[in-house]
């Protein structure tokens, strides 16, 4: 436009003629006009990352925006539309909430670019790899879910920086932690995800990472640590926007109270709060709160109710195919059963489980510890209540490792 010499020569190779000579302010204008049009594309671009992450981080919800934000939001509403139907089925079919989140990860990796910008396009392809390896870890496969974990990692480092989706992120790689046994570091993780959303006037989040950071500590052996977090994190909570979520951290608190022998402070809290859990909660959550409910009992030396408590949980884990659960609620019967001296009663409920374990393929060294008990309980040994504690212990930590809960065709397995 300038009548530049050298283009104007390679313009003229291909029979166009050179342009007329074109005053400075023209030119100056169409770049000015070129630069404030990719600025606002680019800003469009980070914004409409912004309401969808703040949407899939709970922060909104999709009837708060404005006729413009979801203008804005254009390709996005597909990966989001995805990403929640597979959230909102990841306690009912894990496979499919997998199913959708791949879905998701694809369409995010097709973004486009001139639309959004490459910052933009970063922050939903870091978002939408998240919550793959979020759904791996809830179909237990640790392995890929480390890997989809390590690429939200990378596309997050060549995006905005947000705080929220930082925040989003650490908090689905703290439950991948979790899930590897490496609690320290989850519950690490998620007090810098609580500093995070408080500094930043996001106290229901605030509190719901406590939530988790005292779920962490719980598992951890750190009851104490865990109480805490959780009576901290029930404070921050918008009990109406998520009520669910409430009476999910009151039943931690039992829980955490019954694991302190802080047996009436437990009895009462339960009372208190039993008809949140009746009104919220599936026929699963109530078969693990008849459980909870035998222990309270039990801590409180009130075997008849305990007793009739456990026998109804394992009744109700068995139904809904819970292998691991119904074993641990059927040694908490042993225990019972152990400290009033019905011996016999324990050896008869190992030797079922056995028979159950053996039915499903269950590994090979749960039914050795099984078979200890058993023989322990023959023997009339005084250890009985470590033995049932080992066993205990052994079976939570298979529960946690799923690539060794069954046991693969072998001599050895049918030997037993």
């Amino acid at each position: 436009m300038r009548g530049c010499p050298s283009c104007s020569g390679l313009l003229a190779l291909h029979g166009i003629p050179a342009p007329a000579e074109v005053p400075e302010e023209a030119y100056d204008e169409v770049v000015a006009r070129a630069v404030a049009r990719a600025s606002a594309t680019a800003r469009e671009g980070i914004g409409a990352v912004a309401i969808l992450t703040s949407l899939l981080a709970g922060e909104r919800s999709w009837s708060d925006l404005s006729t413009p934000e979801i203008a804005s939001l254009r390709g996005l509403p597909r990966v989001r539309a995805l990403l929640e139907a597979g959230r909102s089925l990841r306690h009912h079919d894990p496979q499919a909430t997998l199913r959708f989140a791949k879905l998701a990860r694809y369409a995010a990796d097709r973004l486009s670019l001139k639309d959004f910008g490459a910052q933009a396009v970063a922050d939903v392809r870091a978002l939408a790899w998240a919550e793959l390896g979020n759904a791996y870890r809830i179909c237990d496969d640790l392995p890929r879910a480390s890997r989809a974990m390590n690429r939200a990692v990378h596309w997050s480092r060549r995006g905005s920086q947000s705080d929220l989706l930082l925040a989003r992120t650490a908090d689905l790689l703290a439950s991948l932690l979790g899930a590897q046994g490496r609690f320290p570091e989850a519950c690490q993780l998620l007090l810098l995800v609580y500093r995070a959303h408080e500094q930043n006037g996001r106290p229901h989040l605030a509190g719901r990472a406590l939530f988790s950071a005292g779920n962490m500590a719980g598992q951890d052996g750190f009851q104490g640590t865990s109480l805490l977090l959780m009576r901290r994190g029930l404070d921050l909570l918008d009990h109406e926007r998520d009520p669910v979520l409430v009476s999910q951290l009151l039943l931690a608190m039992i829980i955490s109270l019954t694991e302190l022998g802080r047996f009436r402070s437990a009895r009462r809290l339960l009372w208190r709060c039993r008809h949140l859990f009746t009104e919220s909660g599936n026929e699963l959550d109530l078969v693990r709160l008849r459980w909870l409910e035998g222990r309270i009992y039990a801590g409180l030396s009130d075997y008849p109710r305990a007793e009739l408590a456990f026998q109804e949980t394992r009744a109700g884990f068995a139904k809904h195919e819970q292998v691991y659960s119904a074993a641990l609620a059927g040694l908490d019967l042993a225990a019972l059963w152990a400290r009033q001296g019905r011996f016999a009663e324990v050896q008869a409920l190992a030797q079922e489980m056995i028979a159950t374990f053996r039915a499903l393929r269950i590994a090979r060294e749960a039914i050795v510890t099984l078979l200890i008990l058993q023989k322990a309980c023959i023997n009339g040994s005084g250890q009985l209540l470590e033995i049932i504690e080992m066993v205990v212990t052994f079976l939570k930590d298979l529960e946690r490792q799923p690539a060794k809960r069954h046991e693969s065709d072998s001599p050895s397995q049918s030997s037993l």
